[in-house]
């Protein structure tokens, strides 16, 4: 009987503990709404990350589809420098990371602010890659949350991840001589940004990484660039019924060149990770979805010819 107690109790504490462990959720009461997402791009910041941007997205929502069901919504670019600069030399792919997205919300009517990010577990499963920088980080940006913002409570969504068998991040890898890379990174990025524009792609912001690596003295790379991109139309559907959304957006494009390698690499992350993280089902969601990553395919391969 002792063990069916036992056995029981196991049962019930996995199931209450089942959902999605490729978000993580903080819920912080905020019935005064005292608390923003400044208050935790702040905090952030004092703690040692870069907050390269924090967006409101209320106001686009506002004037672009004249309603929106939150308070507030913001979508964060956020990097750890310390962690970055010795990740992004061992794998350059990494870099769909550097910065992370942190989504913060409160619905209206509701008297909790939310804040959503991906887990280590889920970036490690993205990139195939298992490092301890990833697992620490979590652990330090947990730890940040509920410095700042003692009150927060991790909790779960209500729903799992599916899981899928395609390629979580996609890499476009072009032939082009060491000697000829600087230049050639102008006319590509010239051409990709002449047409992301017309397909409704906004460029939410940008890092020179490289800059940052070579202030700590690491020289592997001819350019680092990093580009957060946003598809207005997308996260506003998404973040209906599904604001942990934010968690992917802005999308971090990297554009590299190792020196020594002669060719140019761009790396993406695939719409996989939404439709299996966010387990998105919705036709509609799933068109608009995959045609945003066609429309960025043909952007980046158009303009690498």
């Amino acid at each position: 009987m002792k063990k069916i107690l036992l056995l029981l109790m196991a049962l019930s504490y996995t199931l209450l503990w089942s959902g999605n462990a490729d978000i993580l959720l903080y819920k912080v009461p905020n019935k005064d709404h005292k608390i923003t997402a400044q208050t935790l791009a702040d905090g952030l910041t004092i703690n040692g990350y870069v907050v390269s941007k924090n967006q409101d997205m209320n106001g686009p929502y506002q004037k672009q589809f004249q309603k929106t069901t939150f308070d507030s919504y913001n979508l964060m670019s956020v990097y750890h420098p310390e962690t970055s600069v010795a990740l992004v030399p061992k794998y350059a792919h990494s870099g769909i990371f550097t910065p992370f997205s942190i989504a913060t919300y409160q619905k209206k009517g509701d008297d909790d602010f939310y804040i959503a990010l991906l887990s280590a577990q889920a970036q490690q499963n993205i990139l195939k890659v298992k490092d301890p920088l990833i697992t620490k980080l979590e652990k330090l940006t947990k730890e940040t949350i509920t410095k700042v913002l003692p009150t927060a409570v991790e909790t779960m969504l209500p729903y799992e991840a599916v899981s899928t068998d395609k390629p979580l991040y996609t890499k476009y890898s072009f032939e082009v001589e060491d000697t000829d890379a600087m230049e050639a990174r102008g006319d590509l990025m010239m051409m990709m940004e002449s047409g992301m524009k017309p397909s409704g792609f906004v460029v939410a912001n940008y890092i020179d990484f490289n800059k940052v690596l070579k202030e700590e003295k690491k020289e592997d790379y001819m350019f680092y660039d990093a580009y957060s991109l946003c598809k207005l139309k997308i996260i506003y559907e998404l973040s209906k019924n599904k604001p942990e959304a934010g968690a992917f957006a802005p999308c971090t494009m990297v554009i590299y060149h190792k020196k020594g390698s002669n060719k140019t690499e761009i790396v993406t992350l695939s719409i996989e990770n939404l439709t299996s993280t966010l387990a998105i089902k919705d036709k509609k969601l799933l068109d608009m979805l995959v045609k945003a990553q066609n429309t960025m395919k043909a952007i980046i391969e158009d303009s690498a010819e």
